[in-house]
């Protein structure tokens, strides 16, 4: 069978889908063919996947889809359906958080609603005799999926989540542009599922529920396995810096001190960065990622304003907490990177200067600024539907924009935070990374502007020269 999997990635620089990679080893591993359309601008991008189709000629289209994505989705579909009538189905989180999204859209004929590699490959596996000619749709009972079948919705149980994940093949990369172009690649690695933490506006508390009895939801692969990966990755891309995404890297500390030790015994010449949470690491943990060739360390601050980081997010950490760990990676000489979310309900220009303030206190080498986004079924974007804060139900980014009505903040307030966040930060310490935001903000204008292009050529050369001065 041709599987041909879409990844809409619209006003999004992603370099990879974790999701789609494991579908498409796990697919490929089966003998099935796979290729991947990346869907950067529509409709812009429609003749270009329509002589795709014609080209691979797939018997089953899948997206791999997020909340910000799934408007665009919807409408590729309908476009996909009206001149092929493929059938097309959809996973991500969005779908298992909301199966009911397959009644907004008669081009989709199923979404999947538990963990999809292992049940996505035998629902391939059912309908393939199908494309050679024997008319059936033994496929609709295929769990850990929803299907669209004469006007009514068949709605399948979960199946259990994956507890074994060496079980799973590695993630299939070479699916991907990133991948496939002549640069230094530096490759973002995952190697467990799951997340024990119940932070109200992100997805695994909604996930936890809706997993609860199909097994564990915290799991690691084996070190020995993970490392594998890497060397595996590193023999394709010959790499000397990677990524790690898990959620909370440091929670499982046996896990992490055998990472760390093995690593360092293979000599390999590659170095990383990591995700940590405020109290979760002590200085020998932060010893053990120093001598494992961490450089950098990313903890999710979110709020400075410990009320609305504990009553509103759940963040059940203090500033002294999160204080503690940057000083400790500063002692190993580890960079680190804070993450912040503003626009939460409850926000005022003070608590966003306090978020502000505590970040000038901790001296970040590098930030990440968000506004917050509403995403349904977790707890605090059920509150903002409940309250009628929500102003736009589609919005295909969370880092600039606000869809939120609040009565202690407005939207444009909001924005206008998010713009200036790391100035405001970086020029208590910082002046040229400030300069650079600003430079930075600069050229955003004008690439939003076109109108102003002759006039911005005027001013390029000079821009340019102290970038690289700064």
């Amino acid at each position: 069978m041709r599987v041909l999997l879409i990844l809409p990635k619209i006003n999004s620089d992603s370099q990879w889908n974790v999701g789609l990679a494991y579908i498409s080893s796990v697919l490929k591993d089966a003998g099935h063919e796979v290729e991947l359309f990346e869907f950067e601008k529509y409709p812009k991008d429609l003749d270009e996947l329509f002589s795709k189709i014609k080209e691979f000629n797939p018997g089953i289209v899948g997206f791999g889809s997020n909340s910000h994505q799934f408007y665009y989705v919807k409408k590729i579909a309908e476009d996909i359906k009206e001149k092929f009538g493929v059938l097309i189905f959809v996973g991500g989180v969005h779908t298992v958080l909301n199966p009911e999204a397959i009644s907004e859209n008669e081009a989709i004929d199923g979404v999947c609603v538990g963990e999809g590699e292992f049940s996505f490959l035998e629902l391939v596996n059912k309908i393939d005799p199908a494309e050679r000619g024997r008319q059936n749709e033994n496929y609709l009972d295929t769990k850990n999926f929803w299907f669209r079948s004469r006007n009514k919705i068949i709605k399948n149980e979960k199946g259990l989540l994956v507890e074994d994940l060496n079980s799973l093949p590695f993630p299939d990369r070479s699916i991907f542009s990133y991948f496939k172009k002549d640069f230094k690649k530096t490759p973002r690695f995952i190697f467990s599922r799951g997340c024990p933490f119940d932070c109200t506006y992100c997805c695994n508390h909604a996930l936890k529920r809706a997993f609860e009895g199909k097994g564990p939801y915290m799991r690691w692969r084996s070190v020995d396995k993970a490392l594998e990966e890497i060397v595996v990755e590193k023999e394709k891309y010959d790499f000397n810096y990677f990524k790690l995404d898990d959620d909370t890297f440091s929670l499982n500390k046996p896990w992490m001190k055998e990472f760390c030790e093995k690593l360092a015994q293979k000599n390999w010449g590659v170095s990383f960065e990591c995700n940590i949470r405020p109290g979760t690491i002590n200085e020998e943990g932060m010893a053990l990622l120093k001598k494992a060739g961490c450089k950098m360390i990313k903890v999710g601050i979110e709020s400075g304003d410990s009320t609305l980081r504990k009553t509103i997010m759940n963040r059940l950490f203090s500033n002294e907490d999160i204080k503690r760990i940057f000083d400790l990676a500063k002692k190993f000489d580890i960079k680190t990177f804070s993450f912040n979310i503003v626009g939460v309900p409850g926000e005022t220009k003070e608590t966003i200067k306090t978020t502000i303030e505590l970040n000038r206190e901790i001296k970040p080498d590098f930030m990440q600024i968000t506004a917050y986004y509403p995403y349904k079924t977790t707890s605090l974007g059920e509150i903002c539907f409940k309250k009628g804060y929500v102003e736009k139900t589609n919005e295909d980014s969370y880092m600039e924009k606000s869809v939120l009505r609040l009565p202690t903040i407005s939207k444009r307030e909001i924005e206008r935070a998010v713009k200036n966040f790391k100035f405001n930060v970086y020029i208590s310490y910082d002046k040229k990374k400030a300069l650079k935001e600003k430079l930075n903000q600069f050229k955003k204008f004008i690439i939003k502007n076109p109108i102003i292009y002759p006039v911005a050529k005027f001013f390029y050369q000079p821009i340019k020269f102290i970038k690289k001065r700064v």
